[in-house]
């Protein structure tokens, strides 16, 4: 019998090596600081308080100047007021890092709030032991989709609360491989595609993730998110009739015919509010599969929303888009 190959052997500080990456945010008017994700051992910084300075300087102790030469260069980058800047870091980094809960928390915050909220710097470090190190800094132009300073996330501080609650739903039922992950992924992806009609159509295949099969596929998808995202029975039948025509201008763009880019620009705020508030929904009602999901609404008329499953809840999180996909009828 052939003698199987030796297993290589990995010196042991090899599973010490390891990076830490802190994201910079940018594209808030509101202090992203009253977010609590301390559940997930996550603090959100504002990059020019002296908390932030003081989580810094305890990753590297001792070399001061070295860190803080690089902070100072993205703090020359705030030129206004509104143009705040913010880390979300893992409170105890040395400590089973996860960089996906940090993005997690990055494309929760942008699920709730469609704006150019956006990802501006990465600050990486590098881990050998319990050495840390200053590594690089990785930086992007600033996305914006509306006139400077673009569509700033905006919440209110009453609301804030019920964003924390939420947060802690969605990390316990994010799952990025089934459907409602797709949905995610898909409409986080529309925000840095190339051009407007790409993001028109990665975020209608957000919403086409929810419907099995592809039978009546339009009507289906119409019914079912109506039924999700419509309070009352009014409100559902405004997302079905809007939906027919987002739904029209995104045939005309798959298949090659004319179709108005100016149109485009008009209703992507109206679609990026009900794949916002689609995914909300799904994440309350945390239903396994499409085929699942879609075999429930079958049967339900619309302002049923609260018998999908039981135990459901209203979340308002975002009142823009619930205005936008609730009451706003498209032309």
């Amino acid at each position: 019998m052939d003698k199987k190959p030796a297993k290589k052997q990995v010196p042991p500080e090899a599973d010490q090596f390891r990076e830490i990456s802190i994201p910079i945010l940018t594209g808030s008017y509101f202090n992203l600081t009253q977010f609590d994700f301390s559940f997930k051992d996550i603090t959100i910084f504002d990059i020019q308080s002296e908390d932030f300075e003081n989580y810094i300087e305890s990753l590297q102790p001792n070399i001061k100047a070295q860190n803080f030469s690089l902070i100072r260069n993205i703090h020359k980058q705030i030129n206004f007021d509104h143009d705040k800047k913010y880390a979300i870091v893992k409170n105890n980094p040395r400590e089973n890092f996860n960089y996906q809960d940090i993005l997690n928390v990055y494309h929760l915050l942008l699920i709730i709030f469609p704006s150019d909220l956006q990802i501006e710097h990465i600050i990486h470090y590098i881990v050998e032991k319990d050495f840390i190190q200053l590594s690089s800094l990785s930086s992007w132009d600033k996305r914006m989709t509306g006139e400077s300073p673009g569509e700033l996330l905006f919440a209110s501080e009453e609301d804030v609360a019920e964003i924390n609650e939420f947060a802690s739903l969605y990390f316990d039922r994010l799952n990025l491989v089934n459907y409602i992950g797709i949905a995610i992924e898909n409409y986080i992806t529309s925000f840095t595609a190339s051009h407007y009609h790409y993001q028109y159509l990665t975020l209608f295949i957000a919403l086409e993730s929810t419907i099995s099969g592809n039978q009546e596929l339009t009507y289906r998808l119409r019914r079912t998110v109506a039924i999700l995202c419509g309070k009352d029975g009014f409100n559902c039948d405004l997302i079905f009739e809007n939906l027919n025509k987002l739904y029209s201008l995104r045939s005309k763009i798959i298949h090659g015919e004319e179709y108005s880019i100016a149109k485009v620009q008009e209703y992507l705020p109206a679609l990026k509010s009900i794949v916002s508030r689609a995914i909300i929904e799904l994440l309350i009602h945390n239903i396994t599969t499409n085929k699942e999901l879609n075999a429930i609404t079958t049967r339900l008329a619309f302002g049923d929303r609260a018998k999908i499953t039981e135990g459901w809840k209203s979340y308002k999180l975002n009142i823009f888009t619930i205005v936008d996909s609730n009451w706003k009828q498209l032309t």
